[in-house]
């Protein structure tokens, strides 16, 4: 697939410049978290300590699948399938010495396992981790089917591999297990989230399951859409779930999940409105927030260590010190093109990860080169002109996998994924 978009080609030369450092680096920050003898890839990337982690992200590894689809499609990558190849053995335990941590009745995967080992690193047995794992091998399936076809009969051995049943909570609210505890769903969540994507994945896996097929059509398809919980901001509809009341809004990535993986959502005109009300609420919350450009936006989640504690989901009316990410705003792209000159402005103005120098502070100079080595993620605008700049240490797989979706899409249109999430008819 080499056809470009009309966006894409008539981008200024400078413009499209940066843009290509951005895109390429949004693959290569997630092929420097990649263990190179599993193929799992890192929680997350460390700017100023050594890379690949030792902490495996079963989520992240979905993502790490696509990009080497992206890789493979730009010509960055060579051998894209045999590192495929390799990452499915292991999460499938055919690489010997790694055994990445399952549930053993279900087979659902741990969120997080050692790099080499697939040992349990203390954590849950998540629901969205594993259907983010296998909605990034199917992706890879499709890709590579007519070249390795190896990898699609790989994927779909994974999908058949675990008991989606134990998803469904309650069909009626359309909740869904966001763990497995010794063979049981726990944890129930109901719609709308990302968790749309568990759904789909689940009536995908096991068809002549009637509560699973029950559980989409009543709460997720595209018929349905229209019906799931919204709140407003100002008076805009913005779709949410029922959890924090009247005005809880959630975090932009859950919005852009759905979009990019689950069919029906990416090419529902209905869920296309949605989006765009999602990308507008949030470009019009962080115009209310004093003395901040317009080209500074988007609430996603990610670390805040040093600034504002750990790892939160920022989302309006909730966002410790207003952090912002850029990669979310790569995720809008599709709906809100004009988005990639926010980011070229802010590279262009505060950020100018290549080219930047301080010689009255050659440990300033480090730290900023290192924090934005592959170009733009999250930080915090009252900090970047001041002298107690805030340097973020690590970059999310999961989050920054906005930043490929979206600048691929920009450039080669939102068939890439329409052509490669799965289509199978279930009724």
């Amino acid at each position: 697939m080499t056809n470009t978009t009309e966006f894409y080609e008539k981008l200024p030369s400078n413009v499209k410049a940066f843009f290509d450092r951005q895109y390429e680096d949004a693959y290569r920050l997630l092929d420097a978290s990649r263990q190179p003898e599993t193929g799992l890839y890192g929680d997350s990337y460390r700017t100023f300590e050594e890379n690949p982690e030792q902490k495996c992200s079963i989520a992240a590894t979905g993502v790490g699948l696509i990009g080497l689809c992206v890789a493979d499609m730009e010509g960055w990558e060579q051998d894209a399938a045999e590192k495929a190849i390799l990452t499915l053995n292991t999460v499938m335990g055919k690489t010997d010495g790694c055994l990445p941590a399952r549930d053993s009745k279900t087979g659902f995967f741990a969120h997080f396992v050692d790099m080499k080992t697939g040992e349990n690193l203390n954590s849950e047995i998540s629901t969205i981790d594993t259907s983010l794992l296998v909605a990034g091998a199917l992706f890879a399936g499709q890709h590579f089917k007519d070249t390795d076809s190896e990898i699609d009969a790989m994927a779909n051995e994974l999908l058949s591999n675990i008991d989606w049943s134990v998803i469904v909570a309650d069909i009626d609210k359309g909740s869904i297990n966001m763990v497995v505890k010794d063979g049981e769903g726990i944890m129930p969540l109901p719609a709308y989230n990302e968790y749309v994507l568990v759904s789909h994945l689940a009536r995908l896996g096991q068809p002549e399951n009637e509560a699973i097929q029950d559980l989409w059509y009543a709460n997720f398809a595209e018929e349905k859409i229209s019906e799931l919980p919204q709140v407003h901001y100002r008076d805009i509809p913005v779709l949410t779930d029922p959890n924090g009341g009247t005005d809880s809004f959630l975090s932009s990535f859950v919005h852009q999940f759905p979009y990019y993986l689950v069919p029906e959502y990416t090419e529902s005109a209905v869920y296309q409105e949605f989006y765009k009300n999602a990308c507008m609420a949030d470009r019009l919350k962080w115009k209310e927030l004093e003395d901040v450009p317009s080209y500074v936006w988007g609430y996603g989640a990610g670390p805040n260590d040093g600034l504002h504690g750990g790892y939160h989901a920022d989302q309006i009316n909730n966002a410790p010190g207003d952090v912002a990410s850029a990669y979310i705003v790569a995720g809008f792209l599709p709906v809100y093109p004009a988005g990639i000159f926010d980011l070229y402005a802010l590279y262009q103005v505060h950020l100018p990860f290549d080219t930047y120098t301080n010689q009255q502070d050659s440990e300033d100079e480090r730290k900023f080169r290192a924090s934005y080595r592959y170009g733009l993620h999250r930080y915090s605008w009252w900090h970047l002109e001041k002298p107690d700049r805030w340097y973020p240490t690590k970059v999310t797989l999961i989050d920054w996998s906005s930043m490929l979706f979206g600048l691929t899409a920009f450039k080669h249109g939102m068939a890439f994924f329409t052509e490669r999430v799965s289509h199978r008819a279930i009724r």
